[in-house]
C-alpha cells in the first residue's frame, strides 16, 4: 500500500475519533475500547492493552485489551518492583518502539512474564501522563516475525495515547466531581445523624434514624449495630440492635442467629480483637477468609465496612456496620473516616447517657438516704425515750410500793420487757449500720446449721413454741456449696422468721413457717412461707419502707422488712411478696451464689 494512502487511513482514523469524542464522555471503558478497536484495525496489530497505574499497590492493571486473532492476556497485574528499567522508561515519558522485543533491553524484563507467554515480537509502549503524572500505558503488540515500526506509525500511536490521556482526564475530572458530591451527600447524612441522636428525646428512635439516613447518603444497602455482651458463662458476644436495608430481601434483624453471636464460637475473635483495637474492616467479599464471611450478615452482601463503637474511652461496646450488596462500592478513606466520626458520636452520647443515668441513681439514693436519716432521727427519738421513760416510771413506782413483793415482780418484768424491746431496737439500728458499711463477706454456708441457730435466738419470744418452724434444704447435686456474707444471711432469716412467729394466726392450732432452700452453682432461691395473719394490699406497696408497721397490734419498730430488702440488695439479689390478710405470707428471694 502507497505511504499516501497509509497517510490518509491514519488521518481518517483519528479524524473519526476525534468527531466520536466531541460528545459528552460515555461509560469511559466502552469510549477507550472504540478508541482502541480503531486503533487496532488501522494500525493492523495483533492487540492494544491499555494498563493503568495502581500507586498504591505499585502494580499496572490491564484495564481494557482489545485484539484480533486469538491473543489474550496473561499476567493482567504487573509488579513495578520486579520491572524497575521498564518502568523508569515509562516515568520518563519515553516510548518505546521495539521492532524485536527478545533484544531490546528496554524491555528485557517483560520476556518470561508477558511477551513469551502471548507470543509477542514487536511492541509500541507509549506512557500516558496527565500533569506530569504516569496515569497508564498504552500497549500495542505485534506477533509473527519481527516489525519495523515506521515514523508515521509512532506518531498514530502517539496521536492515540493523546486520545486516551484526554478520556481518561474527564474521566477522572468526572470521577472527583462524583467523588465532591458523594462525599458532600456524606457529610450532610452524618451532619443530619448527629444532630438526630443528640436532639431525639428517645435515643434508640434516633438510632434508628441515624442509620436510615447514613444508609441512603452512602448509597448502600444495609446498615446495622451490634452491641457486645456476656452470655450466662461470660462469654463475649454480639447481638444486632438496629437496621436499615434498601431492599426488604436485605433485612436480617429478624433472624434468631443474629440475637446471640458467640466470638469464640464463630470463629471471629481474631476479627473482634482488631475492632477492639480501634481498627476499622474493610474488606470484598472475595478477599475475606471463609470464617471472616460470617459477618458479611446477608448472603446478598459484596462487601462489607466495619467499624468499633467505644463507650468510657477505651470500652469496646460494639460495631457500625454498612453492606454493599450490588458489588459496585469500593470503600473510601473519606467514607471510612465520616464512619469513625459517627460511632465516636454514638460512643460518646451512650456514654454520656451512662454517666447521666449513674447521677440520677446516685441523686435518687441521694435523695432516700436524706428522706430515711430524717425518718430516722425522729423515730429513733421517740423509740429510744420510751423504754426509757417506760423503765424511769416502773423505778418510781417501785420507790413507793418496795414493800409488796409480787409488785415487785411484776415491775421487773416489765422493766425486762423495756429493756429487751430497748436491746432489740439497738440491734436492728446497728444491722442498718453494718449493712451499708461493711465489706461483703464470701463463706460457706450451712443453712440447716443457720436456721436452728436462729430458732435458738428467738426462743425468748413468747409465741415461739405456738409456731412450728419446717426446713426443707434441695441442693441440685451433692457436695454443693453456696457461699456468701453469712451475717447478713441471717439477718435476713432472722427478720422473716421472726415477724412470721410475731405474727402468727392464734386462733390456729397448726401455725407454721415453712422454709424452702433450693441452691445449684449459681443462685439459691428461698422461699419463707408461713399461714399467719398475713398482710392486706393496702400495705404491700409500703411494706419494705423504714418504720412502716403493717399491724399496730404487735409492738416492732417497723425496721425488720427494710432490713431484709436493704440487704438482699446489698447481695445483688431480689425479694417479692405475696401475701392474702388471714391465710399467710410468701416471701420469694434469689441470692447469687458467689462462690
Amino acid at each position: 500500500m502507497p505511504d499516501s494512502s497509509i497517510h490518509i487511513d491514519y488521518f481518517e482514523a483519528l479524524a473519526k475519533l476525534t468527531r466520536s469524542q466531541k460528545a459528552e464522555l460515555k461509560d469511559f471503558s466502552e469510549a477507550v475500547e472504540e478508541v482502541i478497536h480503531t486503533a487496532i484495525s488501522t494500525l493492523k496489530v495483533a492487540s492494544i492493552n491499555l494498563w493503568l497505574v495502581d500507586r498504591e499497590k505499585n502494580q499496572i492493571k490491564c484495564v481494557a485489551n482489545s485484539q484480533e486473532d486469538k491473543i489474550k492476556v496473561s499476567n493482567s497485574d504487573l509488579d513495578n518492583e520486579k520491572m524497575p528499567i521498564y518502568f523508569q522508561t515509562m516515568e520518563e515519558g519515553e516510548l518505546i518502539a521495539s521492532d524485536n522485543v527478545y533484544q531490546d533491553k528496554r524491555v528485557e524484563e517483560l520476556v518470561e512474564v508477558y511477551f513469551k507467554p502471548n507470543l509477542i515480537t514487536s511492541i509500541i509502549d507509549m506512557p500516558i501522563h496527565i500533569e506530569g503524572e504516569l496515569k497508564a500505558v498504552l500497549c500495542c503488540n505485534h506477533i509473527g516475525e519481527a516489525r519495523e515500526w515506521q515514523i508515521r506509525e509512532q506518531q498514530f500511536v502517539l496521536a492515540i495515547g493523546n486520545i486516551i490521556a484526554l478520556l481518561l482526564e474527564i474521566w477522572e475530572h468526572k470521577q472527583t466531581e462524583k467523588r465532591l458530591i458523594h462525599n458532600d451527600n456524606l457529610l450532610r447524612g452524618i451532619n443530619s445523624c448527629i444532630f438526630q441522636l443528640f436532639t431525639t428525646l428517645d435515643f434508640q428512635e434516633g438510632l434508628d434514624t441515624a442509620v436510615s439516613t447514613i444508609g441512603k447518603a452512602t448509597k448502600t444497602d444495609r446498615v446495622f449495630i451490634f452491641q457486645n455482651f456476656l452470655d450466662d458463662t461470660k462469654e463475649e458476644c454480639c447481638k444486632i440492635i438496629h437496621e436499615w436495608t434498601s431492599q426488604p430481601e436485605y433485612k436480617q434483624i429478624h433472624k434468631s442467629e443474629w440475637k446471640n453471636v458467640n466470638y469464640r464460637v464463630t470463629g471471629l475473635e481474631d476479627w473482634r480483637n482488631q475492632l477492639e483495637a480501634g481498627k476499622g474492616i474493610k474488606n470484598m467479599k472475595t478477599s475475606l477468609a471463609q470464617v471472616d464471611k460470617y459477618f458479611l450478615w446477608s448472603n446478598h452482601a459484596k462487601s462489607t465496612l466495619v467499624v468499633p463503637i467505644f463507650v468510657h474511652e477505651k470500652e469496646f461496646w460494639g460495631f457500625i456496620g454498612l453492606e454493599d450488596c450490588e458489588g459496585k462500592h469500593i470503600w473510601t478513606l473519606t467514607e471510612e473516616s465520616f464512619i469513625f466520626n459517627l460511632a465516636i458520636t454514638i460512643g460518646g452520647i451512650l456514654t454520656t447517657q451512662h454517666v447521666e443515668k449513674l447521677l440520677k441513681e446516685k441523686n435518687e439514693q441521694l435523695k432516700k438516704t436524706n428522706d430515711e436519716l430524717d425518718q430516722f432521727v425522729y423515730s429513733v427519738s421517740h423509740d429510744l425515750r420510751a423504754p426509757l421513760t417506760s423503765v424511769m416510771g416502773i423505778l418510781q413506782i417501785l420507790k413507793t410500793d418496795i414493800a409488796n413483793f409480787d409488785n415487785v415482780q411484776m415491775y421487773l418484768q416489765l422493766i425486762s420487757k423495756s429493756v429487751t424491746r430497748l436491746d432489740n431496737y439497738i440491734r436492728e439500728v446497728l444491722s442498718i449500720s453494718r449493712n451499708s458499711r461493711t465489706i461483703i463477706a464470701n463463706e460457706n454456708i450451712d443453712f440447716e446449721e443457720l436456721i436452728e441457730e436462729i430458732k435458738q435466738d428467738l426462743t425468748y419470744l413468747e409465741e415461739f413454741k405456738q409456731v412450728e418452724v419446717k426446713l426443707d434444704l434441695k441442693l441440685e447435686k451433692k457436695n454443693l456449696f453456696f457461699k456468701s456474707d453469712r451475717i447478713r444471711i441471717k439477718a435476713i432469716f432472722d427478720n422473716l422468721i421472726s415477724n412470721a412467729i410475731r405474727y402468727h394466726n392464734p386462733y390456729r392450732e397448726d401455725s407454721f413457717v415453712e422454709v424452702l432452700i433450693e441452691i445449684d452453682n449459681k443462685k439459691a432461691e428461698i422461699t419463707i412461707q408461713d399461714n399467719g395473719l398475713g398482710i392486706s394490699k393496702v400495705h404491700i406497696e409500703h411494706i419494705f419502707d423504714m418504720f412502716y408497721r403493717a399491724n399496730d397490734q404487735k409492738m416492732g419498730s417497723g425496721l425488720g422488712l427494710y432490713i431484709v430488702k436493704e440487704t438482699v440488695l446489698k447481695l445483688k439479689g431480689t425479694i417479692e411478696i405475696d401475701s392474702t390478710p388471714n391465710e399467710g405470707t410468701t416471701f420469694s428471694i434469689m441470692l447469687p451464689n458467689r462462690k
